[in-house]
């Protein structure tokens, strides 16, 4: 019996950049909603000011420090996100190839 995973077409090199892109950036946005709670719980001294602006800053610094995380490699959940995203995309393409033949 054949190997189901290896009949499957390998990924462009393209489609290799996009899912590594898509991961991180999924991963990113994982980071910054774990990080949340934690910008959440620090309190703004009197003299920092605080209100909207200071707001909207804070979940910019949150969302740079969650990209900056997943780029250094983060928890390590871009490489399975990756991957997934891989299989899904071989799977969809292994029925094209077959009809093509």
């Amino acid at each position: 019996m054949i190997d189901a995973v290896a009949a499957l077409p390998a990924p462009a090199p393209q489609s290799l950049a996009r899912a590594e892109a898509a991961a991180k950036e999924f991963e990113a946005v994982f980071i910054a909603q774990m990080l949340a709670p934690l910008f959440a719980s620090v309190e703004t001294p009197a003299i920092a000011g605080g209100g909207k602006s200071e707001a909207f800053f804070k979940g910019l610094l949150q969302e740079s420090y969650a990209k900056a995380v997943a780029e250094r490699g983060g928890f390590g959940l871009a490489d399975h996100v990756k991957a997934a995203l891989l299989d899904i995309q071989a799977r969809q393409a292994a029925p094209a190839a077959e009809t093509r033949r």
